[in-house]
């Protein structure tokens, strides 16, 4: 199974609520009219958002986003012919341009590597995508190696911020769709992954992440540095599962 995940952000003079009122009320049901050979899709509204590190200068980039989308496909042939559709073309693209500020949208093709326990799902539930960037001198499977196993370091502690986490996704870009993520506008991503976790609330969320990020990132440092914390950002979000 692969997912596309897009995180974007409003288009100049829209309001975050205007533009979450347009992708759920208007762009979900046209996708979902016709979903063609998308297996699920699923909406992230964003409501916080962490990014950077102190005394670094590259915090001054706009890393804000208002959703992340996850579209899952059974293959790459399917996720083509899905993009190369004419409703897609005629449709779906027009209107994700109206709220979409395409030349700042992320997009990147992941394959689920690591999926940690189940997580609850229940109104209150809480995820947080945290969008991991490598350092620069590795390449990408050896970023996605250190993570993970950083990670895997991390959840296993008997820690608040760790037991707080009522289940995780990980998620490793693949290659090999560059034409079909330029749907969504932007350029090509320089992102290792994504990390989906789960908290039971809000306040959980908020209180336990920013420990989990500062673990991970000591982690990293003992062990050879595999990520670049400054360009890597966190998004707590929403679900909403539209099909």
């Amino acid at each position: 199974m692969l997912t596309l995940i897009a995180a974007i952000r409003r288009k100049p003079g829209m309001t975050h609520r205007a533009f979450l009122r347009h992708l759920h009320q208007v762009h979900g049901p046209l996708a979902a009219a016709n979903p063609l050979r998308i297996r699920s899709y699923v909406q992230n509204h964003v409501f916080d958002a962490s990014f950077g590190v102190e005394g670094d200068p590259s915090y001054l980039t706009a890393f804000g986003r208002d959703s992340v989308t996850e579209l899952r496909f059974d293959d790459l042939e399917a996720l083509a012919a899905t993009m190369s559709d004419p409703y897609s073309r005629d449709v779906i693209g027009p209107d994700g341009a109206r709220f979409n500020d395409l030349p700042s949208a992320l997009a990147l093709l992941t394959r689920t590597d690591v999926v940690g326990p189940p997580r609850r799902s229940d109104a209150d539930t809480v995820k947080v995508l945290h969008f991991v960037h490598g350092a620069q001198r590795l390449e990408r499977d050896d970023v996605v190696d250190g993570w993970q196993s950083a990670h895997k370091h991390v959840v296993a502690e008997e820690t608040a911020q760790a037991n707080a986490v009522r289940g995780w996704v990980q998620h490793r870009q693949v290659p090999g769709a560059e034409e079909a993520l330029r749907h969504f506008g932007g350029s090509e991503t320089v992102y290792a992954g994504v990390t989906a976790l789960y908290y039971g609330s809000e306040d959980e969320a908020l209180a336990h992440f920013p420990s989990y990020e500062r673990a991970l990132r000591e982690r990293s440092e003992e062990t050879g540095s595999f990520w670049d914390p400054s360009r890597s950002f966190a998004l707590y979000c929403r679900e909403v599962t539209i099909f």
